[in-house]
């Protein structure tokens, strides 16, 4: 499974969204789903998936579609060569 689909997918487990709900326009307090408590189980099911440790700092950051990827580019996560 290509990352793209496995970042995806993560959104749709830790969320429990539909697939058609992940796009590039939710984000952190916009979607209904996407609330404190689901940011914490997005930055878990990330970390699980990607086997990556995500920094607190890094967290914050981390709050819409977009910035997800980028922070796990940074992270060493590739999603060009797919």
């Amino acid at each position: 499974m290509r990352n793209i689909d496995k970042y995806k997918n993560a959104f749709i487990n830790a969320l429990d969204l539909e697939e058609n709900d992940v796009s590039e326009d939710i984000a952190l307090g916009v979607t209904r789903e996407w609330d404190s408590i689901g940011h914490m189980a997005l930055i878990s099911e990330m970390e699980d998936v990607f086997n990556v440790s995500i920094d607190s700092e890094w967290i914050t950051e981390f709050n819409s579609y977009l910035s997800g990827i980028e922070l796990l580019k940074r992270l060493g996560v590739d999603f060009i060569n797919e």
